[in-house]
């Protein structure tokens, strides 16, 4: 095999079930990396091996005799893959700002990225784009061939709605859930691992399984770490408090008067940004900061398990369409209990019954004429929310991308949930927030690892019965029945949506950098003046100069956009490198 060579980043949960399956020698396995095990299930499978191997994965092959290259990624996007093909071949990377290092090619920013800054909705338009023009992400559970000057990709995986799963009672379900779960966690837990916990249920869930591992195996505590108050009011800290009372664990627990002590941490993270997307990713950033300090080289979390356990895709329309209306009912008093005052859209079961017997019954004629309508209207307050100037909007076709993302959602109302489901776990949105954290995770030395987007866990849930993943009002039944024991009830049963804190450590960092966004905002912004409506930017500053909260995000993103274009356009090869380098970030003054 030495006429192939391997490059990318990868860790395999089924290890040794592939090295079982090429009859690797014992006497070889432990000196094999997941990356050289890679190759030789290339050797013997081809372009099949993707669909064998279990676990996050991103990797390009050579192979020096034919000329030819192939890569994958793995099945849910957790690594990263950036690619470009040229007349010098195929550039690989696993960040976008990497590949003329490839290649050696220069980078050109694509300015309709850079308007979806500011316009939160499009970090997902799609699942290709970047930032720079001819470069692209490969999509999750994609292939990619590269041979004679041109590149293809295709599809070896995609989240369809399994067969039903049929199980004898609710006590099997539960039951073969903990086994899937249990081991999506365990095979996580290889090297030095912390695991985040917010006090939703999807990380407490993680911390519960993951205590139970480590405690059955006679290991050290687990590390969690957690943004905190102590307000006894938070409800947020009182569930992390509730579950750190449990044995077996290791808290580490960050606070807002705290947030100064990562000075540092915060400053070489903007400095360095690899996309602005990032820029409110504050409290992530202080866990991995916090995990990296301590020594540890991964960390679990509980991204999305909304979509993957639960999901609530327009189920009580499927239920008066079916004409099963007591069940409706039911479901809808149900879920009004459940989001109360949380979340007002859900707490009026009449509310809820009429606004699905709108989608169950109104006609497709009728909806193809509303339709255009609602959308019009949906971008002209996208708009409004943004501070795109209006010439950039119209040059970047804003109108058209916001359409474009919102056509991953128009489905048939008709749709069985299951299949709306897979929709949404194949949506961009996804992709988006995993490549976020792991570029988050990557800036400390840290692996991001999601326990929910285990290929195990993801096929699992969708194979569920509906009323194993929703019903009586909760979400998440078969999380929230598989942690008893294992967490708190009050953290099992809790109702309603959360607060997050994310926007209190944000408005913390910002409060405190005062000197970065003057030296940012205060002048002409000439790096802003083609995307932005600067008399909007400056009034936003005021307000914020003023002690307006509310202000000080938008700022915030205005500010490291300004100095990310800057940074980028210095150091990418966009226009001449300036005689004195890269521009330096200000110092920030982040006391707490």
């Amino acid at each position: 095999m030495n006429d192939r060579t391997i490059t990318g980043d990868a860790r395999l949960d089924n290890r040794d079930a592939v090295l079982r399956a090429l009859d690797v020698a014992t006497e070889e396995r432990g000196g094999l990396s997941d990356l050289a095990l890679i190759l030789r299930a290339y050797d013997r499978w081809g372009e099949a091996c993707p669909g064998k191997l279990l676990g996050d994965f991103a990797f390009a092959i050579k192979d020096a005799r034919t000329g030819r290259a192939f890569g994958a990624r793995d099945h849910l996007g957790v690594k990263p893959f950036y690619y470009r093909a040229s007349e010098r071949g195929l550039a690989f990377a696993t960040r976008a700002s990497a590949i003329p290092d490839s290649d050696g090619l220069p980078l050109t920013l694509d300015d309709a990225r850079v308007a979806d800054v500011c316009v939160p909705e499009l970090e997902c338009v799609d699942r290709t784009s970047t930032f720079y023009r001819g470069v692209f992400r490969l999509p999750a559970g994609h292939l990619l061939r590269f041979e004679t000057g041109r590149a293809s990709i295709a599809p070896y995986w995609t989240p369809e709605p399994s067969e039903e799963i049929l199980l004898g009672s609710d006590a099997d379900y539960v039951e073969a859930f903990r086994e899937v779960f249990t081991e999506a966690v365990r095979c996580r837990l290889s090297g030095s691992v912390a695991s985040m916990l917010s006090g939703g249920l999807d990380s407490s869930a993680i911390v519960g399984f993951a205590r139970a591992v480590l405690m059955n195996e006679r290991r050290p505590p687990l590390t969690t770490l957690s943004a905190m108050t102590d307000d006894p009011d938070c409800e947020e800290s009182s569930h992390i408090r509730a579950i750190l009372d449990l044995p077996g664990l290791d808290p580490i627990a960050i606070r807002l008067a705290e947030v100064g002590a990562y000075r540092a941490e915060i400053e070489g993270f903007v400095a360095s940004m690899e996309e602005p997307f990032d820029d409110s990713m504050m409290i992530p950033l202080l866990m991995y900061a916090a995990a990296k300090r301590r020594g540890f080289s991964a960390v679990l979390d509980g991204v999305d398990g909304d979509v993957v356990a639960s999901h609530e895709p327009d189920i009580l329309a499927g239920f008066l369409r079916a004409g099963r209306w007591g069940l409706a009912l039911r479901e809808a008093r149900g879920f009004a209990r459940f989001y109360g005052d949380t979340y007002r859209p859900w707490s009026s079961a009449a509310g809820l019954l009429a606004q699905n017997a709108g989608r169950a019954f109104v006609p497709r004629s009728v909806r193809a004429a509303v339709g255009p309508v609602r959308q019009k209207l949906g971008v002209r307050a996208a708009l409004a929310r943004s501070y795109l100037s209006r010439d950039c909007a119209e040059r970047t076709d804003v109108s058209g991308r916001l359409l474009a993302l919102w056509a991953h959602r128009e489905l048939d109302p008709g749709l069985p949930a299951r299949q709306r489901q897979a929709r949404e776990i194949a949506h961009p949105q996804i992709g988006a927030a995993l490549e976020r954290y792991h570029r988050v995770a990557a800036f400390q030395g840290i692996e991001a690892r999601h326990p929910f987007f285990d290929k195990r866990v993801v096929e699992f849930c969708l194979g569920l019965p509906w009323q194993q993943k929703v019903g009586d009002g909760w979400s998440k039944r078969i999380v929230r029945r598989s942690a008893i024991g294992l967490l708190p009830d009050g953290v099992c049963w809790r109702r309603g949506r959360w607060v997050r804190l994310g926007s209190r450590f944000l408005n913390a960092v910002v409060a405190d950098s005062d000197e970065f966004l003057a030296g940012e905002l205060a002048g002409n912004m000439s790096e802003l003046a083609p995307y932005l409506d600067l008399a909007k930017v400056r009034r936003l500053y005021d307000r914020h100069r003023r002690g307006d909260p509310e202000a000080g995000p938008p700022v915030w993103t205005a500010a490291v956009l300004s100095f990310w274009l800057r940074k980028t356009r210095s150091r990418r090869y966009d226009l001449p490198v300036r005689a004195n380098g890269p521009a330096a970030l200000p110092r920030m003054s982040l006391t707490g």
